[in-house]
């Protein structure tokens, strides 16, 4: 494919409409004149590494926005960003995303072994859902259901679990497709008081990244209510980094591919970006700024190879403003392009391509222990939940 010479700034500014604001390039809503595609820059969890390495060291010297999906009652804590910072960096044209309150996985969770009317614990495939006592929980086998509170939670030689403050009440066999997910009013208040909270701050918020990519069912039919879009929602419509065309989205649901090193090559990362060009597509890549394997200058790499490429790079709000799509409240399923990342295997958030069912699992973001700037997801998370993410990576 032959690719567009590198744009000046005087023909950005030209092309999309386009105002600076500080050091960064602000879109307007006439950017949807761009025949190039778009990509979006998603960064998860909040840590401080947002502002010092994703901004700073890259996208500001780049002088492209990015996003940053934010655990609402992380914010000013150690090693988090400020209500300063989110301010500075709207600011200077980057997006404020919900990442939910406490970080919790909204999706189901499969039940892994049997269970009698007096279990007090539940054997799952994630014990991510007994991080927080009193939390309570739907286990349902599509014929029945019963309603647990949580205890807490652990693992032993047959697997992770969580312990319930009384008994379940009620048999069901694992091998009937077992799951158990958080009750309405846990995924309601998630979904409504991060959005709530970080706008107290003095920031806009439209828009969410679920943390562990965890987007079971239920979450598919709420998140619509609270937000336009749900840029890592790819297990609602087939998979995730996949490209969106702009005349086929319907929101909520939106795809998104991991571009760190070990989740996508160099390679892979022109080829999923020719995609974006070549298709005049929507791309979401995401990212956790912590990692060691996302370096600023592998976010400087990235950025340069979709400038070569004639990309935009936007905001997620604003890419979806010059497609006039702004409203939340639709829970229609997304069509897309079809197009893949390519060659990694793996999907977003750290998931293998196996894992794509209801009982999406924990990925690489947050809780596990010993990161920079995690303290307090540590503390809700728990080490079980911490070796469980290490198994998962492979790390």
């Amino acid at each position: 494919m032959a690719r567009k010479r590198v744009s000046t700034r005087r023909d950005v500014l030209k092309r999309t409409g386009m105002a600076a604001a500080g050091a960064t390039l602000v879109v307007g809503t006439s950017a949807a004149q761009s025949t190039n595609g778009k990509v979006v820059f998603t960064y998860d969890d909040g840590p401080i590494e947002d502002y010092t390495h994703a901004y700073q060291r890259a996208h500001r010297e780049e002088r492209v926005p990015g996003c940053v999906a934010v655990p609402s009652a992380g914010v000013g804590t150690d090693g988090s960003l400020s209500a300063a910072q989110l301010r500075e960096l709207e600011a200077d044209g980057w997006e404020i995303m919900s990442h939910s309150v406490y970080h919790r996985a909204l999706g189901a969770m499969a039940v892994t072994e049997d269970v009698v009317p007096d279990d007090r614990k539940l054997y799952v495939e994630s014990n991510l859902h007994g991080k927080i006592e009193g939390d309570r929980l739907v286990v349902n086998d599509g014929s029945q259901s019963a309603t647990v509170t949580v205890r807490g939670r652990g693992s032993d030689e047959r697997g992770e679990f969580v312990t319930l403050d009384s008994e379940v009440g009620t048999s069901f066999a694992a091998d009937d497709g077992v799951t158990e997910r958080y009750v309405d009013e846990v995924i309601r208040t998630s979904l409504r008081e991060s959005r709530t909270q970080l706008e107290e701050y003095g920031v806009t918020v439209t828009n969410m990244v679920m943390p562990y990519g965890a987007y079971g069912p239920r979450t598919r039919e709420l998140a619509g209510e609270y937000y336009t879009a749900v840029a890592n929602g790819g297990l609602a419509i087939g998979g995730r980094g996949q490209l969106h065309r702009a005349e086929d989205i319907t929101l909520p649901h939106l795809s998104r591919a991991m571009f760190r090193k070990g989740k996508m090559t160099e390679t892979e990362l022109g080829e999923y970006l020719d995609g974006v060009a070549g298709n005049n597509a929507l791309g979401i890549l995401g990212g956790h700024s912590w990692h060691e394997r996302l370096p600023p200058s592998r976010i400087k790499t990235a950025i340069r190879m979709a400038k070569e490429r004639g990309i935009d790079i936007v905001t997620l709000r604003d890419a979806l403003s010059s497609f006039d799509l702004t409203g939340n409240g639709t829970t229609q399923t997304t069509q897309t392009t079809g197009t893949r990342s390519a060659g990694t295997g793996t999907t977003d958030d750290g998931l293998e391509a196996g894992q794509q069912g209801t009982t999406s699992q924990s990925s690489e973001t947050t809780a596990e222990t010993g990161q920079p700037g995690f303290g307090w997801l540590a503390t809700v998370a728990g080490v079980g939940g911490a070796a469980a993410l290490r198994r998962r990576l492979g790390e």
